[in-house]
């Protein structure tokens, strides 16, 4: 069984992140790991525990993530989702990729804005695992918007080199048991005839015998005012974008179009790579 990684540093915003990753686990029947990275003074895995007094601060450090890990396990618990957790020492939140395998997870959930070593989560360092990430990432950033989920919007070009990751993140988010709502934004450089757009949703879905969703296309000058329209309408509560990681004109979603809905809209963002 595949679990669900959520790495935290234990600010509101990676708590928030928590929640929702061991909601969405306990719907997918999932593990969780938690992973949290610290910084010490010198090599703590090799050091004696002779010599670990003359750094007592670090110490207590160390403690209190073990403390906040384990509270954090014992939530997963009561929520009747198994859990384990990851202290990592002296690393970069860039090494969080390194860590993401599809053979050991199945989603990643992260804050998007934290403190201490999750403090640029939002920067480059998440972009990187953005687009590097063999498996769907949800980004999730501090809001007032209550844990529970119900409704999400998969947005996607319909695009032929899409359909593979379209329905690999369709197929997770069947597992959800949430409401799906299908977007195409309609924009002067992917632009589509309303038969075309029906069509080539068809092609997508249309195997698809067990979804009931609900379609919108909206007309706007660019992806992101698109997906405004949509969030501004229908309200959902996540929304799921397949990502071009060598983007044209005529490809939406590369990585600065999702890190832009990301940092511009108050829900959680699921990504997933453009797989060929």
């Amino acid at each position: 069984m595949k679990r669900v990684l959520i790495p935290t540093d234990f600010s509101d915003c990676a708590n928030h992140a928590s929640n929702i990753g061991l909601e969405l686990a306990k719907k997918l029947n999932s593990e969780v790991s938690f992973l949290h990275l610290i910084n010490t003074p010198v090599d703590w895995v090799k050091l004696s525990l002779e010599k670990e007094a003359l750094y007592p601060e670090t110490k207590t450090a160390i403690g209190d993530a073990k403390d906040a890990l384990l509270k954090l396990e014992r939530r997963a618990e009561k929520l009747g989702v198994e859990a384990n957790s990851l202290l990592l020492f002296n690393q970069g939140v860039e090494e969080i990729q390194n860590y993401i395998s599809k053979e050991k997870y199945s989603l990643v959930v992260m804050g998007t804005h934290g403190e201490k070593g999750m403090e640029k989560l939002m920067g480059s360092n998440t972009q990187r695992v953005l687009k590097h990430s063999p498996v769907p990432v949800l980004s999730v950033k501090q809001s007032d918007r209550p844990a529970p989920l119900r409704k999400i919007g998969i947005a996607s070009d319909f695009q032929e080199d899409s359909k593979k990751s379209f329905l690999d993140i369709l197929e997770l988010i069947k597992r959800f048991g949430l409401e799906i709502d299908v977007v195409y934004v309609n924009t002067p450089y992917t632009f589509m005839e309303s038969n075309q757009i029906e069509k080539a949703m068809d092609a997508f879905l249309s195997e698809q015998t067990n979804v009931k969703e609900k379609r919108f296309v909206y007309n706007a000058k660019n992806e992101e005012r698109g997906i405004g329209m949509y969030i501004a309408s229908e309200n959902p509560d996540m929304l799921a974008t397949i990502t071009h990681q060598h983007s044209n004109l005529g490809k939406i979603f590369n990585p600065g179009v999702t890190e832009n809905i990301i940092n511009h809209f108050d829900l959680p963002v699921l990504s997933i790579n453009l797989k060929k």
